[in-house]
């Protein structure tokens, strides 16, 4: 039996993948990773153990896993059969202009097809026909033709996605992997250990180089970061396929490929990433409160008095670049606080304003607003630019939303203030929040009353820079002065916006919401 423990992400992955495309020697039952047959596969706490038998029929898995995740082929049949359900003399120009791009950018079908000109629709029918007959004729072919293609983005040109091997390719991944994995006969080197695992003796010039991958690859032509100027880096044949394997092992969304990794156990990294492409099916605009909001409940169970793992998110666009880390502590009270108000969050999953630059930037408010939970540093410079952006006309969120923002801004407080001073309230509720809103709009429909709807801007402007400095002797000045100047009774509230700063923002913030009428979501033109 060999061993294979959790190691760096893109090793992690690849267990992650390894496991995927050997997903016929596993199942999840509850939250619980078991496998089926442990003389071929056991699932330790953090590495899994496999028999060298597991490699036998492998590389039609590894092949079926990535053609079903390319997916061209499929996609391409589908379209085809569209083309036909469609086609008549009106559409044949569209669709021929269509069927003659999706030829142009498909070789292998391109060369089988020969000459794709269609002078009428009963001609493009008969070639629609014939490239169906095609594909599904010599599906094999295309499927050793497409894994080639969708992998080389991820390993360059080792072993069959070399460009010179044009035919046999399952031939030679059997040959270079699955045989002598299955069977032990890979050449060992005597003298050299695997860096990877640092048990098993090197495969013989095997090293660890951008066939592995392109990000943590090290090649001859990278000698000056290497000590001592060698670049080999010895490697076994167990850790070379499961680094062959990684691809499985991230989610893609919009072109780019994202990894969840967690160092606690094989269990939860793989419940993890298998939970994150799921929430990505279910919800391709904003996956990531998804996944933490279900993870978090999930794990909630469990370790509901211990600190959560580290999760470190990370996204990578497979060039030869280093992938971007994001990483959050996350620790109970912060998970309870977004399990509680995860209908909140999602009301804001498609808010955003946008930056005074030169790009015009989308800054997405939920993003930022977990983000500053995330690392524990909630302030109130995001009401401000939100604000800001709204009297710019620069921000698409609906009132009701921002007052939802506003009240969970008072919820993490409350969190926090509970901790700080042994379960005791903050002396602030929801309520009153609403009722300032609700003091704002009556100051709003008095200016309309008055004819006097061109004071709004510079009455809104004094209380935004009394917020952003936390003035709370200017804003109440302001305040006065308005509503006396209106007949307008003070509200009472603003006693309480003197007793703390955070009553102060959070309420002050609150008559802000109600004085601005914002455009409804609706009717944003964007």
């Amino acid at each position: 039996m060999e061993k294979i423990y959790l190691g760096d992400w893109l090793y992690n992955a690849g267990i992650v993948g390894f496991l995927r495309i050997n997903n016929n020697l596993w199942d999840i039952k509850g939250e619980e990773l078991i496998s089926k047959d442990e003389n071929l596969l056991k699932i330790g706490d953090n590495y899994i153990e496999i028999d060298r038998k597991i490699f036998d029929g492998f590389t039609d898995r590894f092949f079926d896993y990535a053609f079903n995740l390319y997916g061209r082929y499929n996609a391409r049949l589908e379209e085809f059969q569209r083309f036909l359900e469609n086609l008549n003399n009106e559409t044949f120009e569209n669709i021929n202009k269509d069927f003659k791009n999706i030829i142009k950018n498909f070789t292998l079908l391109k060369n089988k097809l020969g000459d794709v000109k269609a002078e009428n629709s009963q001609e493009l029918k008969h070639l629609i026909e014939k490239a169906i007959r095609i594909l599904e004729q010599d599906k094999e072919e295309f499927v050793e033709s497409d894994v080639q293609i969708f992998l080389r983005d991820f390993y360059g040109q080792k072993s069959f996605l070399n460009k010179t091997i044009t035919q046999d390719r399952k031939k030679k991944f059997y040959e270079d992997f699955e045989e002598p994995l299955k069977t032990n006969n890979n050449q060992k080197d005597k003298k050299l250990t695997c860096v990877i695992c640092g048990e098993r003796p090197a495969k013989k010039d095997t090293n660890y180089d951008t066939g592995f991958s392109p990000v943590f690859g090290l090649n001859k032509d990278a000698v000056n970061f290497a000590w001592n100027f060698n670049t080999k880096l010895p490697s076994c044949d167990i850790c070379e396929i499961v680094y062959f394997c990684y691809f499985a092992g991230l989610t893609e969304l919009n072109g780019k490929y994202y990894f969840v990794n967690l160092d606690d156990s094989v269990e939860s990294l793989m419940l993890a990433n298998n939970l994150f492409k799921e929430e990505i099916e279910k919800s391709p605009e904003n996956p990531f409160i998804d996944f933490f909001t279900e993870y978090l409940l999930r794990i909630k169970k469990s370790q509901a008095k211990y600190t959560l793992s580290n999760i470190n998110f990370l996204e990578t666009e497979l060039k030869e670049t280093l992938p971007k880390v994001f990483s959050f502590n996350i620790d109970y009270n912060t998970a309870e606080f977004i399990e509680k108000n995860h209908k909140n969050l999602k009301s804001l999953s498609k808010s955003f304003f946008i930056l005074p630059d030169k790009n015009k930037t989308r800054v997405y408010i939920l993003t930022e607003f977990l983000n500053l939970i995330l690392k524990k540093d909630l302030n109130y410079g995001l009401l401000y630019k939100i604000f800001k952006s709204i009297m710019q006309d620069k921000a698409y969120v609906s009132n009701y939303n921002l007052q939802r923002l506003i009240i969970m801004y008072l919820l993490y407080k409350q969190n926090l203030y509970k901790q700080k001073v042994g379960g005791k309230e903050m002396g602030l509720e929801e309520k009153s929040l609403d009722d300032m809103y609700i003091k704002g709009k009556i100051l709003l429909e008095r200016l309309k009353e008055r004819d006097a709807e061109n004071k709004i801007q510079s009455i809104a402007y004094k209380l935004l820079n009394a917020l952003k400095i936390g003035d709370t002797n200017q804003f109440m000045d302001v305040m006065m002065r308005v509503h006396m100047a209106y007949d307008l009774e003070v509200p009472e509230l603003l006693i309480e916006a003197l007793k703390d700063k955070d009553n102060f923002y959070l309420l002050g913030y609150s008559f802000l919401n109600g004085l601005l009428k914002i455009q409804e979501e609706n009717q944003w033109k964007v």
